[in-house]
């Protein structure tokens, strides 16, 4: 009975922004239509965000046929592209914009061992494509900000394809908190960041660049250097070295003190990483100064030796990895990247379509996952749980989504399947997220089914 009153109370919460008199009002308020006329703007969210047939990818006569099967609604390929303007992809923007704020799942049950309040991953995905003249679109990079946790995406931020990933960084300053953890790779390495990051009484864990150099002081308080390098060849495969809080960098107001472990690769890890610099020397990539550290791997991170030993640093950074994965379900089964030539208005239309089907299937997933572990103490795999979501929503043709009663049946539908076929295979020698969270799970579920 509980579950059946939060899948109640969460589908209630969606309607809020999906019912049919909602998204009119949205309409209205974005000036996408003034009078209701034979497009309805559900009509246009379904086309947009929720068929089988991409507004990105397929021709208008496709859409406007799929459209009439779907809907009963016929309408000329005139008026369909009329509405991929601006007005619509401003429209879908504010849907999208109104999910994020709905994100109300439950917290992971985490273990109380670590300090941190959130777990912050921020990471980009990007495509490009050549466009004829200046109104085509020539690309997007997409900054995802993905609270571990809860399983939201706090901030999705669009820039140029060409724009640096300090960028976001720098955005998003303002929004840390007191007990944060912040996961950063290369493309948002910055001094001054982290710095703000430790000043806002939060933590985080990066890696270094290849170049960076490491200093420290002798009992003369003469600064010697640290090369890690070489000392990470007299470890052994998987052992680790902790050199405390040091000095990153030679001089100038590039330089930062912050705790530094270095870490011999396992073998498998070095498989890993040359596979990785040979795909980087094939696209013309530098890598002369990853090749001569290829053997090892820099973690700094401002969090102390009592608070996390360094063994553990390392599996905990692992859980960057995780936005990884959204990414990748972003471009296997969504196919955000599967686009034709077109021009800007209708890719911001296809963009946040297809972003507004994400967000919902990846709220329902984790909603769901959230009750399995609840309930049957089971780790399902964020792969197949949005998999599963994503699916039901495309063979409902979106059209359910817009009722409540309708919303809740396809909810309990959809984690009926999870429960069936959603859970997470574990991998011998592989940690999962609830193995480096310490979250425990029934491990032989598998076996039972």
């Amino acid at each position: 009975m509980a579950k059946y009153n939060d899948f109640h109370l969460f589908a209630k919460s969606l309607m809020d922004v999906l019912s049919v008199s909602e998204i009119r009002k949205t309409a209205r308020k974005t000036a996408f239509v003034q009078r209701l006329k034979k497009v309805m703007p559900e009509h246009f969210l379904s086309i947009s965000a929720f068929l089988h047939k991409k507004v990105g990818s397929e021709g208008l006569e496709q859409l406007c046929a799929s459209l009439s099967r779907e809907s009963e609604t016929s309408i000329s390929k005139q008026a369909l592209h009329q509405r991929l303007n601006k007005k619509g992809s401003t429209f879908l923007k504010e849907i999208f914009q109104q999910l994020a704020k709905k994100q109300q799942m439950l917290s992971l049950p985490t273990s109380s061992i670590y300090p941190f309040s959130r777990i912050r991953i921020l990471d980009s995905t990007s495509f490009q494509m050549k466009k004829p003249n200046a109104s085509y679109w020539d690309g997007v990079k997409i900054q995802l900000e993905y609270e571990l946790y809860q399983g939201r995406f706090m901030h999705t931020l669009c820039y140029g394809p060409r724009e640096s990933d300090h960028e976001a960084a720098y955005d998003l300053e303002n929004t840390i908190e007191v007990d944060d953890l912040i996961l950063r790779d290369l493309g948002y390495f910055s001094s001054d960041h982290f710095k703000k990051i430790d000043q806002a009484g939060a933590y985080y864990i990066t890696r270094t660049p290849a170049n960076m150099t490491y200093w420290t002081w002798n009992d003369r308080k003469q600064k010697v250097q640290i090369k890690p390098e070489e000392d990470g060849m007299l470890l052994h495969p998987g052992e680790a070295k902790d050199y405390g809080f040091i000095q990153l960098g030679a001089k100038g107001k590039n330089t930062f003190q912050a705790r530094v472990v270095v870490q011999r690769l396992t073998r498998e890890q070095q498989k890993q990483r040359d596979a990785q610099l040979k795909e980087r020397r094939r696209k013309g990539g530098h890598t002369q100064s990853a090749s001569k550290k290829n053997h090892i791997q820099i973690l700094a991170t401002n969090i102390t030796q009592e608070k996390m030993d360094m063994q553990t640093l390392y599996p905990i950074y692992s859980l960057r990895w995780q936005v990884e994965i959204l990414f990748k379900t972003w471009k296997s089964l969504f196919e955000m990247e599967n686009a034709q030539t077109m021009n800007t208005d209708r890719f911001y239309c296809h963009l946040y379509g297809t972003l507004i089907h994400i967000l919902l299937s990846t709220m329902i997933a984790f909603q769901c996952r959230y009750y399995l572990y609840e309930k049957h103490r089971i780790e399902g795999s964020e792969y197949k749980c949005i998999h599963h979501a994503k699916n039901a929503i495309v063979e409902n043709k979106g059209y359910s989504l817009y009722w409540s009663l309708s919303l809740k049946t396809l909810i309990e539908n959809i984690y009926q399947n999870i429960y069936r076929y959603g859970h997470k295979e574990h991998r011998w020698k592989h940690q999962s997220p609830f193995d480096i969270l310490k979250i425990a799970y029934d491990v032989h579920f598998g076996a039972k089914q």
